[in-house]
Parts: C-alpha cells; sequence; structure tokens
C-alpha cells in the first residue's frame, strides 16, 4: 500500500515538472495544451483523496497561503464581479501542490528530476541554437519555441524554451534550475551542469538570467572552497567570449532594453505615488494594469497592437494589483522560512533550495517572474519542499 501510495504522489509531482516543458499551444478557445498536466494533477490528487493516500490538508501549515487566496478571491469578487479567475485557480493548484508535499515522505525524487529538466533544457537551448532551430510559435505568437533571429551583430538570434514568457524567462529558468542541480551534486555530474546551465543560460541571452547565475555560482564556489568547479566555470565563461558576451552587456542598441525596463519601473512607482491610500492599500486588481512605454492604466484603454506588460518587477507587480496588504500577505507565506534562512547564514548559503530561492526572487526584481506561473510554479513547489524538510526537522 505505501509503494502504490509513493507511486500515485509521484505522478502527481512528475505533472508538475511537465508544465515548463508544455508549450502554451491553444486547443479550444478555453483551454490550452499546459493546461493538461494541472488538469490530470487534480485528478490524480481526488483519486489520492479518495484512496486516503492523502488524508491530512494539514490547515494549520497552509493557513498564511490560504488567507492570501482568500483575499485575492474577495478582492477579484468586488472589483470584477467574478468568484474564480486564472490567478486564484493557480494558486488553489499550488495550495494543493503543497498540502501534496505535506502528505508525501518519498519526495526525494523531485532532486533527479531537477537534475534531468535543467540538463533537457540547457541541451535544447545548446543544440537548437547552433542549429538554429524552432518549433514554431505558441499561442501568444511572438516568441518561437527555440531559435529566434535577430539583427544583432555579435549572433544571429537567441534562445526560448516551451515556457511563457520568452527569453528570459527561459533564461531564469535555467539559471535557478543549474544552481539548483550544481550544488546538488559533487564530481562529473557537478562540473557537466555548470558547464551545460551555464551555456544554456547564456544563448538565451538574458543578461538578468546569465549575471545572477554567475553572482550565486561564485558565492557557493568560493564557501565550498572547489577548485576544480571553479575553474569549469572559468573555462565556460572563456568560451562564451567567442559568442558576444562583452557585446550583449556594452552595446548601446541592446542597452535599450535595459532602459526599458527603468521606464517601466519608473512608470509604476509614479503610478503608484498617485494613486489614492485606498487604492495602494488594496491594490486594482487583476487583469487592470498594463504598461506601454511610460503609460500605466487600464488594459482596456490599449490598443491590441500595443502589447501591454508588466512593470519588470514581480513585487512593484503586486502593489498594483495586490495593493500594500495583498504584498504582506504574500510575503507572510515565506517568513517562517526566510527567518530560519538567517538564523543559519553562511550554511544556507550553500543550500541547494535556498539558492533556488534566492535566485527566483533576485530575478524577480528584474522581471515578472512570479506571475509567469508556467515557470513560478518549480519556485512554488522548492519552497513547498524546503518548508517540509524544516518541519521534519523540527
Amino acid at each position: 500500500m505505501v509503494k502504490f501510495k509513493n507511486q500515485l504522489v509521484s505522478i502527481q509531482l512528475l505533472l508538475v515538472f511537465l508544465i515548463p516543458i508544455t508549450p502554451h499551444l491553444e486547443i479550444t478557445n478555453n483551454i490550452q495544451l499546459d493546461d493538461i498536466p494541472i488538469f490530470l494533477f487534480f485528478l490524480i490528487f481526488v483519486i489520492n483523496v479518495f484512496t486516503k493516500n492523502i488524508n491530512n490538508l494539514f490547515f494549520k501549515e497552509t493557513l498564511p497561503f490560504i488567507y492570501f487566496i482568500i483575499y485575492i478571491t474577495a478582492q477579484n469578487f468586488i472589483i470584477n464581479s467574478e468568484l474564480l479567475y486564472s490567478e486564484n485557480l493557480r494558486y488553489l493548484f499550488y495550495l494543493v501542490i503543497f498540502i501534496t508535499i505535506l502528505n508525501d515522505y518519498s519526495s526525494k525524487f523531485v532532486k533527479d528530476l531537477y537534475f534531468y529538466l535543467v540538463l533537457f533544457l540547457s541541451s535544447f537551448s545548446i543544440l537548437f541554437y547552433f542549429f538554429e532551430l524552432n518549433l514554431g510559435t505558441d499561442s501568444y505568437n511572438y516568441w518561437n519555441i527555440g531559435f529566434n533571429q535577430n539583427d544583432w551583430a555579435f549572433t544571429n538570434g537567441r534562445m526560448n524554451g516551451f515556457q511563457a514568457g520568452g527569453p528570459n524567462a527561459f533564461g531564469g529558468l535555467i539559471a535557478s534550475l543549474t544552481l539548483f542541480c550544481s550544488c546538488s551534486y559533487k564530481g562529473f555530474n557537478q562540473n557537466l551542469l555548470i558547464a551545460v546551465g551555464t551555456l544554456g543560460c547564456f544563448f538565451t541571452y538574458s543578461r538578468g538570467a546569465f549575471v545572477i547565475l554567475l553572482f550565486f555560482l561564485l558565492i557557493y564556489l568560493i564557501l565550498s572552497k572547489n577548485i576544480q568547479t571553479s575553474l569549469v566555470l572559468l573555462s565556460t565563461f572563456i568560451l562564451i567570449l567567442n559568442f558576444g558576451l562583452v557585446e550583449r552587456f556594452s552595446s548601446d542598441v541592446e542597452n535599450q532594453g535595459i532602459e526599458d525596463r527603468v521606464e517601466w519601473q519608473q512608470a509604476s512607482l509614479s503610478s503608484i505615488s498617485e494613486r489614492s491610500f485606498i487604492n495602494n492599500l488594496f491594490g486594482l486588481g487583476h487583469g487592470n494594469i498594463g504598461i506601454v512605454d511610460d503609460e500605466v492604466g487600464n488594459l482596456d484603454n490599449f490598443s491590441e497592437d500595443s502589447r501591454p506588460t508588466g512593470p519588470h518587477n514581480s513585487f512593484l507587480y503586486m502593489i498594483m494589483k495586490y495593493g500594500f496588504f495583498g504584498l504582506f500577505l504574500f510575503l507572510n507565506v515565506f517568513i517562517r522560512l526566510f527567518f530560519k534562512f538567517l538564523k543559519d547564514f553562511k550554511s544556507n548559503l550553500q543550500d541547494p533550495m535556498y539558492l533556488f530561492l534566492g535566485s527566483f526572487v533576485a530575478l524577480s526584481f528584474t522581471g515578472d517572474f512570479i506571475q509567469n506561473h508556467s515557470i513560478s510554479v518549480l519556485f512554488f513547489l522548492t519552497f513547498f519542499i524546503l518548508e517540509k524538510n524544516k518541519k521534519n526537522v523540527e
């Protein structure tokens, strides 16, 4: 019976890992291809509850998460007159993942899933870059899955993955996974992961992801005093110099991307400063905020061709949507684990899970990563596993 339970729960968790590698393709007007792993996850969860493989809801442990879901549900009902919508359904999905993790005592295989996932994504990035291959565009009809041609002088294109959000999201996903896995293994596997993961991340030409990956890797390698792996990283870095590393950071044309982000964040801060106390406290609600150049407004106010974006800062985005109160409830989910991190700061800097979470949070200051649920699902999964591990230690 225990073996059967473990298999069913393992299948649930395996479906979570299919989300970042399932293309966002339209099946019907209301169903996308990457919705299927989620539907199957809920189906197996119901089976596990019915067969009592999952028999504890861990209400006390999940209460901070429940408070946040209740808040965004109530806010959306008041503002948009909808009880169920995409955002609270996604967080309900995360809540079910949390409950599943807390009930499961055999989730060690997740480490192997991270390993195979980062190898697959990095290899995809490297191979499709050199052969300039792509698998067509997804439902957003903007980024190719694979090679995206451009007119940069130093490269013919940059890589995107299967997830939504474009090359920056793909680079961030590879960066966080590389940090987790390269710090979880030793010897050959560690050296392989650092070399392949760094290359795979770089070919997305996401500057933020690449800088954060190098920064956290250097911290880890300095603390662990791993000379051999440091030489592997140095060799990979030298190799990357031949593919436009310097030009990507120094070109005036390419710095336009940084200027855009600064403009979006400045516009967001200006909008927040001009809003009423009530709007800042409780937010404007989901689907009501968009940014085009330096203009912030309701999505309905922009033309269909303008492609409104977020502020490219997940926390600013959350303040604009859910207000400071919503941000407080969201951060309250993580506060207990954050204090545990500070309690043993130096040791935790070498913990693969803390490195994953820390790199994802750092990336969220340069992009709307928390709002990109095709990759943030792994952020929450990692957090839930770490919460369970800390709970078992107590």
